[in-house]
């Protein structure tokens, strides 16, 4: 009977072993050049959270992306995410420490968040560049640059 137990209890711990050894790997993917299967949106208070199709985001290299948006009160605050259409867990982005975004100044992403919505207010009306940089998907940043 001992050696029944034991013989199970071996391969009990090594199939725990195993997956967290399948686990251990699925985290160490290499996550530089990532590319989204899938159209991602900026959404915001001024599409009403829509995704729109006047504002998916554009690859301009491996793991950049850029949409423009036109703001059009200066002082106003501007909330927005960058999703896919469903927001979908992994695919949700917004802040990951909470702050307003400066232009020109990148800021740290969490694509699953539910309620992080990025802000950012002009001191001008015009068009900006929203961009966003997935190239390491373990730290997704996003920045807001004058067009």
């Amino acid at each position: 009977m001992k050696k029944l137990i034991t013989a199970v209890a071996a391969l009990f711990l090594s199939a725990c072993s195993s997956q967290i050894k399948i686990l251990d790997s699925i985290t160490t993917l290499p996550s530089t050049g990532e590319t989204f299967d899938r159209t991602m949106y900026l959404r915001g208070d001024f599409t009403l959270w829509d995704a729109e199709p006047h504002y998916i985001l554009q690859q301009q290299s491996e793991g950049i992306y850029t949409v423009k948006a036109k703001f059009m009160t200066p002082g106003k605050v501007y909330e927005f995410k960058i999703a896919d259409e469903q927001w979908s867990q992994g695919f949700n982005c917004g802040y990951k420490v909470q702050g307003a975004l400066q232009l020109n100044q990148p800021q740290l992403a969490d694509c699953n968040t539910v309620y992080n919505y990025f802000s950012f207010m002009p001191n001008k009306k015009g068009w900006y560049v929203i961009t966003f940089d997935y190239s390491d998907s373990r730290s997704p940043k996003v920045m807001v640059s004058r067009a």
